[in-house]
């Protein structure tokens, strides 16, 4: 079970997580909320992502990006598995989470679902994928921010109440950039070895300097859109995250970028499930 969880990335797994709640309480919130469509979501998120990120593994290392002494993604470096299976197992996962996509935009009378669906699914594909591959072109964090961000929550929402609702779009942004903060954290990390296979990040691009400018901008930012929501409650409960925050903040002025990659992964699980609950208590209340 360890050497999967490895595998899979699973400290990355609030990414999907709390997205797909944000979402289904803003649904809720418009009165709509059904458990099975929760389940059937949630776990097509998590064999998205977990596909997702199998695959990344699997080009980053043919495309020598990973090697043993650097790369933080240890599956195939390490030899837990073989990169055919590690890539059968990938295209095997976006195939179940496909299929499940499929049966709620039936089920559900959404067809508009099958096009957010193709969305996403290429951002997963071709972030690292031979081809286009955007990661290696800087547009990383702006496709990882897209297909976190506005994919899964505004389809979450799509799913139980069948209209695109802009609340779902606007609360997607926080929790987005949060997301892009955990790429942005491992990307400040691989700077070396990333240049070195001739790729550049956004990490890359903007120097040591402004790279850390942007990730603090990322995990502070947040905050300033949980005053947006016409009451007291987002606003207070993600204010009980901000420890967190400056602990990365010191995380990131001190370069310790392997520490920074996990706890940023928990500041958005933690700042996620706040929103939700803010966002949750004042359709209860009228502060």
């Amino acid at each position: 079970m360890k050497k999967w969880l490895i595998i899979l990335r699973a400290y990355s797994w609030p990414a999907s997580l709390v997205t797909v709640i944000l979402g289904s309480v803003i649904a809720w919130r418009h009165g709509r909320f059904s458990r099975l469509d929760f389940a059937l979501t949630l776990t097509a998120a998590l064999l998205v992502h977990s596909a997702a990120n199998l695959a990344n593994t699997y080009f980053d290392f043919k495309n020598g990006v990973d090697h043993k002494e650097t790369a933080d993604d240890r599956g195939l470096v390490d030899g837990l598995i073989t990169p055919r299976a590690m890539m059968l197992a990938s295209l095997g996962m976006f195939a179940a989470g496909a299929g499940i996509g499929f049966l709620l935009a039936f089920k559900n009378h959404v067809p508009s679902l099958l096009w957010l669906g193709a969305a996403g699914f290429a951002l997963a594909w071709f972030y690292t994928a031979s081809g286009f591959a955007y990661k290696y072109r800087t547009l990383g964090d702006a496709g990882i921010f897209f297909a976190f961000g506005p994919c899964i929550v505004s389809g979450t929402a799509l799913i139980q109440t069948g209209v695109f609702l802009p609340e779902a779009l606007w609360a997607s942004i926080p929790l987005g950039l949060l997301i892009v903060g955990i790429l942005h954290a491992n990307n400040m990390r691989d700077v070396k070895s990333d240049t070195e296979a001739e790729f550049t990040t956004l990490a890359a691009a903007l120097g040591p300097r402004r790279a850390k400018t942007f990730y603090y901008a990322l995990i502070f930012a947040p905050y300033f859109f949980s005053l947006t929501f016409g009451s007291v409650w987002p606003a207070v409960f993600c204010a009980v995250s901000i420890p967190l925050s400056l602990k990365l903040m010191r995380l990131a002025s001190k370069g310790d970028f392997p520490a920074l990659v996990p706890e940023t992964a928990k500041l958005v699980a933690v700042y996620g499930l706040l929103l939700s609950a803010g966002l949750y208590l004042a359709a209860q209340t009228k502060l």
